[in-house]
């Protein structure tokens, strides 16, 4: 192998070398950028479920005023 040829196979593998630690800062963020949407829908999931169970409990609130406001008003 001439040094010419060396050469080359140097730069070459530096060229590789830097897209390799481009792709691994990609994946990083990429993999970064999920866990915070995934951090975000588990969130919003969360106060999901807090709203239907405020719901479901003003509904039943609603139901139980109503039957007595009903029975007063057959009395």
């Amino acid at each position: 192998m001439s040094d010419n040829q060396v050469l080359k196979l140097e730069v070459s593998l530096a060229r590789v070398e830097e897209r390799q630690i481009m792709l691994y800062k990609m994946v990083e963020t990429s993999l970064s950028n999920y866990a915070d949407v995934v951090n975000r829908v588990s969130a919003l999931e969360h106060l999901r479920s807090k709203v239907f169970a405020i719901a479901g409990v003003a509904g039943l609130l609603c139901s139980v005023a109503w039957d007595m406001i009903k029975n007063r008003m057959n009395n």
